[in-house]
Order: C-alpha cells, then sequence, then structure tokens
C-alpha cells in the first residue's frame, strides 16, 4: 500500500464515522505516523509503507473516530505562528483568540516596555505571543490549573518567552499582581452556560470543563474580571476579553457598570467576540 493509498482509507474511516474535515484531519495524521510534512507527503505519496507505519497511523484514526481531539492526538498545535503544546487537561488554541494578541499588537506598539496581564492563561498562548511579539514586555500569565501549568511552563520554554512570569492562583483572588500596574488586561475566560456543556460536540467535551465552565449564565468569569480586575487599570491602558457568541452585550453591560467604556470586535464570521474596556472613571 502507498502512502497516498493508506492516507485515503484513513480519510475514507473518518468520513463514515462522520468526522468532520475527514480528510484533513487523515493529512494531518498520515504526515505525523510517518514523520514528515506537508511539502514531504508530495515526494513521498507514491512510496509503500511499511507495516509497522500503517498500523501506528490506523491507532491515530482510530483514537480520532473515539472523539479525541486532533489536536490531543498531534500533541502540538499552531497560534499567531507559534507552536504550542496541548493534551489532556489543557484548552486548544483557536483561531478566534488570535484577535486578543492583534489587539495587544495595536495597543502596545508605542509601549516600550509595557506590562501585560493574561488572566486564566492556560497553554500560554496568549501570553506566549505577546511576549515573543514584545520582547520589553513584562508578561504575567495567571492560572490555577495544575495540568494547565504544566503545559504553560512547557510552552514558555518551546518558545524561549523568558519575559514571561507564572502566577499560579485563581483570578477571584484580589491578592494576585497587586502593586503592579499594567498596561494592557487579557483574558479568554471560561464562558459556556454550564447546562450547555453536555451539549457540546464530543471534542470538545474533552477538554477541561475548568476551562469551559462560565456557570449558569456563561458570566461568572465576566463578573470577577468586572470587579477585581478594571479598576487596576490606568489611564491609556485597556482590558480585552474573548466571549461566547451573543455574550458581548452582557459583558458589555458589566464593564460599563464598572466604570468603563466598552467597545467590541468582531471575528471572521461576524459575531462580536471580543469585548474592550477603558477605564472611565
Amino acid at each position: 500500500m502507498t502512502v497516498n493509498e493508506l492516507y485515503r482509507q484513513g480519510a475514507e474511516m473518518l468520513d463514515y464515522a462522520f468526522v468532520e474535515n475527514a480528510f484533513f484531519d487523515a493529512r494531518w495524521l498520515i504526515e505525523k505516523a510517518l514523520g514528515i510534512n506537508s511539502a514531504q507527503f508530495a515526494l513521498k505519496k507514491d512510496k509503500e509503507v511499511n507495516k509497522k507505519t500503517e498500523v501506528e497511523f490506523l491507532s491515530l484514526i482510530r483514537r480520532r473516530i473515539a472523539g479525541e481531539p486532533l489536536q490531543y492526538i498531534l500533541g502540538e498545535w499552531e497560534f499567531m505562528g507559534y507552536p504550542f503544546y496541548v493534551g489532556e487537561g489543557v484548552l486548544i488554541p483557536r483561531p478566534e483568540t488570535e484577535l486578543l494578541v492583534d489587539f495587544a499588537k495595536d495597543n502596545l506598539k508605542d509601549k516600550k516596555a509595557p506590562v501585560v496581564f493574561d488572566l486564566c492563561s492556560g497553554s500560554g498562548c496568549i501570553a506566549v505571543s505577546v511576549a515573543k511579539l514584545f520582547p520589553k514586555a513584562k508578561v504575567y500569565a495567571v492560572e490555577k490549573s495544575q495540568d494547565a501549568l504544566t503545559y504553560l511552563k512547557k510552552n514558555i520554554k518551546l518558545n524561549k518567552a523568558k519575559n514571561v512570569e507564572i502566577i499560579s492562583g485563581d483570578i477571584a483572588d484580589k491578592r494576585l499582581l497587586q502593586g503592579i500596574t499594567p498596561d494592557l488586561i487579557l483574558s479568554n475566560p471560561p464562558y459556556i452556560k454550564s447546562d450547555e456543556l453536555p451539549t457540546l460536540q464530543k471534542e470538545v467535551q474533552r477538554e477541561p470543563s475548568m476551562a469551559l465552565d462560565g456557570g449558569k449564565d456563561g458570566l461568572d468569569f465576566y463578573k470577577i474580571l468586572a470587579e477585581n480586575w478594571l479598576y487596576r487599570l490606568q489611564k491609556g491602558s485597556f482590558m480585552a476579553v474573548e466571549c461566547g457568541e451573543a455574550q458581548a452585550e452582557d459583558v458589555s453591560q458589566l464593564f460599563f457598570l464598572a466604570g468603563s467604556i466598552t467597545d467590541t470586535i468582531n471575528d471572521l464570521s461576524g459575531i462580536q467576540r471580543v469585548v474592550t474596556a477603558a477605564k472611565n472613571r
């Protein structure tokens, strides 16, 4: 069997099991099994595959059919062009979250040595990306999950982001980072309503509930951000948070009542995905 024939067999297995993007996923998995990249695939697609590789690839396919996220199987995923280790216990970086880093790029470009808080840091994709874009910045990554902290540490080391400092703690703790004035606060907090968790795709349900569950109304963490963190903003500094579909108005209202001027940023689907806040009083 050739590489291409094995790849198509895997893709058809995924498709038959109703896995979305079956051919996309199969391509990633065949490359992992072979230890090659996309460019090499084109050169090797007509080569014969040994039995060991075939067994390994089909094992990966079965894991994907069982609902394990592609990113967990691969063990690594890209965000803002940087590599990040991912696996059980940490939220998978998503394209829409890059909006937060884009906001940072626009609002820190005139700062010589900005101070940034990344709250609910998870894998560290936001903190590390900002740190790489602004080498003179000091980025504080706050995370309470021990599983996520493991990945956060690995990803800081992987990307040589020496200007990121890990703060192990709960953002509900008002003592965190007291006395440090941020130029920017970023957060992608849990925002799924608790009763909606069982209805999520089985792949998403494999991600940690701690990183998804935003409480009964999905707004628990935004309330904490409004109460514990917005007052830390100074003139010319901002907070930017990711939110779920149809949540932007509620989040904006919480931040407005806490004394902020708010705005929103749409994702590529036109969904109000990010709420920004600047101090009003």
